[in-house]
């Protein structure tokens, strides 16, 4: 049900060297058999509605003459213009009139402000009254930001469910009161196996949003009111479109719940786990076997693994064996990829720095977020590295045919250049975008960089 390769960055290895990394792409590819086989979906909204999402952020307000209270305060009645809540309810109304999702498909809708409340619960998509009034009660709540709650009322009704894809959409406009509580609540996600895409906008924390998404396998969205279109931002009036294809994104991922065992031998030790294609997430290594999230249908979904190795003499060695347990849930069966043997031949004298370019690209797009995320917080203290790293992570864009990462870093640079910081909206169009889209690799990439450059550009 699911093809697998594996490939290591280098065939060869210097013998008698210490302190050497491997890195290990892993392919996986389902089968057409799995790709045909559509699974149920079990989705759940959480919604922030917190007196902040009432803010007017398409169209021009006329005012209605009328006065109405909330969260203790007094607020004047427009007309002619859409709050963040409403563009939220019509992006849901818009999928549930998609036509795209039938009866093996259920829905929850969550709220959180002060508290939280699970509006519908899993619900037959079938049932669209019954969903839109669920929706138009978005607009009963207003308060506070415990973003925790929400996430807890969301685990409880989708960690039991079994043999179909799972996944939050996660919308907040503000940081949480509660963010201990949503680290807490985060290795029980990813231990399940239940992606998390996180769509912010205004000012909430992008370093919460990002740990969601990256450790459950999710995907992190920034909206961003200037965003132009195909950036790595969206805009606000982007949103409707967006919902669907996260819906599409759940009806692909044909190959769910993968989690992967790695045996190392003595003096080798995995130090990372990143998916690098189609978007970008690094995973836990707390826990064993590691969740690793879904595979998508008629795409492959790429792995790096990385393997620090002590120095080792000439010699054909086993590193690792790795394996893989899987859930096809459009057949309702389990699958699995007996152990795989890591096989290393380490080389005595002399050798050339002949890479598979392939696995050095996902390796490179990867690293970007690293350098991105250093580039942000050096902005303040030390403007003329974080440049230095930004103008690296563009160059590596440029090469790969990122042309929308390319534009992003670059505006990031003027900015930088101009006002001596990153601004917080830019900050998080280049975080974000950074673990958005990757690019496919194939064949060589002209002129790469090679990790070691990057890593002592870095400092990563």
């Amino acid at each position: 049900m699911l093809n697998v390769s594996i490939t290591p960055h280098r065939e060869f290895l210097p013998a008698d060297s210490p302190a050497q990394k491997l890195f290990l792409m892993l392919k996986l590819r389902p089968t057409q058999e799995a790709a045909n086989s559509r699974p149920s979906t079990t989705f759940a909204f959480i919604i922030d509605t917190s007196g902040s999402m009432y803010e007017v952020v398409v169209g021009e307000p006329q005012p209605t003459g009328r006065t109405f209270f909330s969260d203790g305060k007094e607020y004047n009645e427009v007309t002619g213009a859409k709050s963040k809540i409403d563009i939220v309810m019509e992006s849901l109304q818009t999928l549930v009139d998609s036509g795209r999702l039938d009866v093996s498909d259920r829905v929850a809708l969550i709220q959180f402000d002060d508290s939280a409340t699970t509006i519908l619960p899993l619900t037959s998509a079938t049932q669209a009254s019954t969903i839109k009034d669920a929706i138009a009660k978005l607009r009963d709540f207003s308060g506070g930001t415990r973003m925790g709650l929400g996430l807890r009322h969301a685990f409880d009704l989708l960690g039991s469910q079994q043999m179909t894809s799972r996944r939050i959409v996660l919308f907040t406009d503000g940081e949480t009161f509660d963010e201990d509580y949503c680290l807490e609540l985060v290795p029980h996600f990813a231990t399940s196996n239940i992606p998390i895409t996180a769509i912010g906008v205004g000012d909430y924390k992008d370093d919460l949003l990002l740990k969601l998404s990256d450790t459950t396998g999710g995907f992190p969205i920034h909206v961003d009111p200037d965003a132009t279109p195909g950036g790595p931002a969206i805009s606000i009036t982007e949103l409707p479109n967006t919902i669907i294809q996260e819906f599409n994104r759940a009806q692909q991922d044909v190959i769910n719940n993968l989690k992967m065992t790695v045996q190392t031998v003595k003096g080798v030790t995995l130090n990372r786990i990143v998916r690098a294609y189609p978007e970008q997430a690094e995973f836990s290594l707390t826990n064993d076997p590691y969740p690793i999230g879904n595979a998508t249908a008629n795409d492959e979904t790429i792995f790096i693994l990385e393997f620090n190795l002590e120095s080792r003499p000439a010699q054909r060695v086993r590193i690792a064996r790795l394996g893989l347990t899987y859930d096809v849930p459009g057949q309702n069966r389990r699958g699995e990829l007996p152990p795989q043997n890591v096989v290393v031949q380490f080389v005595a004298g002399q050798m050339g720095a002949q890479v598979d370019q392939e696995v050095m690209g996902y390796v490179q797009q990867c690293n970007i977020g690293d350098m991105v995320k250093r580039a942000t917080i050096l902005a303040d203290s030390n403007p003329e590295q974080a440049e230095h790293l930004l103008q690296t992570a563009q160059k590596i864009t440029q090469r790969l045919g990122n042309s929308s990462m390319t534009r992003s870093l670059g505006d990031a640079r003027d900015e930088l250049r101009k006002t001596r910081k990153i601004s917080p909206e830019r900050s998080k169009t280049i975080k974000m975008g950074s673990k958005g889209k990757t690019v496919r690799m194939g064949g060589d990439v002209n002129d790469a960089i090679s990790d070691e450059q990057i890593r002592k550009i870095s400092g990563i």
